[in-house]
């Protein structure tokens, strides 16, 4: 999986990092567990202060799109961003990890 970030801002008012990246080159849209961990291994931050936003691909696309926000502490995250949606990522991070995920 290789992603480009197209753009990464610093938002001092909310203490975070947002970044635009596309992924090249996948046939389906990747989990957003797996496009968290290798965001946060390329630019070398928190697994536990970062949040997919956005993850988008169009059909027939291998070019998929996403935003992220990685903050400073998961804290911070924990101030701003809405309680379900750090649950609903979480869930599915540890679908992934289990091996839980559908196999086609």
């Amino acid at each position: 999986m290789e992603i480009k970030i197209s753009n990464d801002k610093e938002n001092k008012l909310f203490k975070r990092r947002e970044i635009s990246f596309a992924v090249v080159g996948e046939e389906k849209t990747p989990s957003a567990a797996e496009v968290k961990k290798e965001l946060c291994k390329k630019l070398n931050i928190s697994p536990d202060a970062t949040l997919i936003k956005e993850l988008y691909q169009a059909f027939g696309e291998r070019l998929c799109e996403g935003m992220a926000v990685s903050y400073e502490s998961a804290e911070a995250m924990q101030k701003s961003e809405q309680k379900h949606k750090i649950e609903r990522r979480a869930k599915a991070a540890a679908k992934v990890g289990s091996g839980e995920e559908k196999k086609e």
